[in-house]
């Protein structure tokens, strides 16, 4: 009894228990895109799920069997569905969030380097991006970074009238009371 540890469910209704998991993470998600990994340490792919956790993301490896008839049955676009896209081993980042460049950033601080891992496809923001594309997306800011830049270009102008305003009066009474000590003398 070496497989006491085994599950007792047979091999089909395991298959189909991990299309449902696929299936819940698809309809959960608002982008996605999918990259190989040959060579790659177990402990690089749990850092880079924790940070993907942080921003509403999940990072799953998948057979591509499975994927396929999941995302059939989502209505996902055929072309991230194609033999040319699903070969060797997949893992697909799930964004749930409407924000998909912080974990394309992530990824890339995590595997831009590395050449034994590379994106297939992308599934963003209702639109499919070949590879080459995908990681282009790292260099944008993300929304909370332009968030920040445009709060800080609008509170800008805001300090330059006060400061405007506040060192013309600093001016005035130093003036005034240069005048003021002139004449006491």
């Amino acid at each position: 009894m070496k497989y006491k540890f085994r599950i007792a469910l047979s091999p089909k209704q395991l298959r189909e228990k991990s299309v449902e998991e696929i299936k819940k993470d698809l309809a959960g998600a608002k982008s996605l895109f999918l990259f190989s990994s040959v060579q790659v340490k177990h402990q690089d792919f749990e850092e880079l799920r924790k940070k993907l956790a942080t921003v509403n993301a999940k990072l799953k490896f998948v057979k591509n069997t499975l994927f396929r008839v999941a995302a059939k049955d989502k209505k996902l676009p055929e072309n991230l569905l194609v033999d040319t896209v699903l070969f060797e081993q997949t893992a697909v980042v799930f964004i749930n969030g409407e924000d998909f460049i912080a974990p394309i950033k992530m990824f890339k601080e995590a595997f831009g380097k590395n050449e034994a891992v590379k994106v297939k496809m992308a599934f963003l923001d209702k639109e499919v991006y070949e590879a080459s594309r995908v990681l282009e997306f790292a260099t944008i800011p993300s929304k909370q970074e332009l968030y920040a830049k445009l709060v800080g270009s609008l509170k800008s102008p805001i300090y330059g009238l006060y400061y405007a305003l506040t060192s013309d009066m600093r001016k005035l009474a130093y003036g005034l009371k240069a005048i003021a000590d002139k004449q006491s003398n």
